[in-house]
């Protein structure tokens, strides 16, 4: 049987011609890379991290737009964008498929959506482990060993990496997970990725968001607006966020993909002055 680790390789971004060498490799201006958003959005279940996803297929630069269902948990996009099309990922064989699929370009879409991240990582550990017990039966499926743990890993880095990478816009979707340390009893929000995951992973994208919810005061109305949707987008000592573009405001209010889109690209919309602490 084929290994279940996801064969994934950076590809070239940059569009315009090489403007000197050094060693025999290119040398590229810097504005010469591709113009694409890759985003990390972390949250608890129900807040909305799907539906917001899913509104980028209301931007004509990202739209059309393909889900990566792993979650089974689509059902949400109906109401909101039904436009949105959905691939049900059942193997890491149709991962790898996917990938190579999306990495040739044959195809219509500007946007994929990896939904989630924390579905993919356990997804990833059941292939691994139905292997082990095909060859040795002894062996408990439900207790990975340190082999497997690393295995599982390097799997979720190099799919990161390589949809990461590809020519289009990318969104990861994660779970929320509440990371304690020990010694100084300081807790922090991370996404639910099992050990270095939760730290290694939001490194290798542009952008690392925390939503949720609270009631807000509303400034026209006068009544507060209840379960707000908010977007944290700048790291505190709790929570892991980052915004490489730094055009974003530190947190955003009921946001949509068109309100990212823009913001990165220096495009900015009307937000609350005073959302509260």
């Amino acid at each position: 049987m084929a290994s279940t680790a996801l064969q994934l390789s950076d590809l070239d971004r940059l569009t315009e011609e090489a403007i000197a060498q050094i060693g025999g490799l290119n040398i590229y201006s810097v504005n010469s890379a591709e113009d694409f958003v890759n985003v990390l959005i972390y949250a608890d279940s129900g807040t909305g991290k799907t539906v917001l996803s899913g509104s980028a297929d209301a931007v004509p630069e990202m739209s059309p737009v393909l889900f990566v269902d792993i979650e089974g948990g689509t059902f949400s996009l109906r109401a909101f964008y039904p436009n949105c099309q959905v691939v049900r990922i059942r193997s890491w064989k149709e991962m790898q498929e996917l990938y190579d699929e999306l990495r040739r370009g044959d195809h219509p879409y500007k946007t994929v959506v990896l939904d989630s991240l924390t579905e993919i990582q356990k997804f990833s550990m059941n292939e691994i482990m139905r292997e082990v017990v095909e060859k040795d039966s002894d062996r408990d499926p439900e207790v990975p060993g340190i082999r497997e743990w690393g295995k599982g890993g390097e799997q979720i880095r190099r799919l990161v990496r390589g949809f990461r990478d590809l020519p289009m816009n990318v969104i990861f979707t994660a779970l929320v997970v509440d990371d304690k340390n020990q010694k100084t009893g300081k807790t922090t929000f991370r996404p639910s990725l099992p050990g270095k995951l939760a730290r290694e992973i939001p490194g290798y994208v542009d952008l690392v968001l925390y939503m949720y919810k609270k009631d807000i005061p509303n400034p026209i109305e006068g009544e507060p607006v209840l379960n707000a949707r908010l977007l944290l987008t700048s790291a505190t000592e709790e929570y892991v966020c980052k915004d490489r573009s730094n055009n974003l405001p530190p947190v955003l209010v009921e946001p949509t993909m068109r309100i990212i889109y823009d913001a990165v690209h220096g495009i900015k919309h009307q937000q609350p002055e005073d959302i509260g602490d």
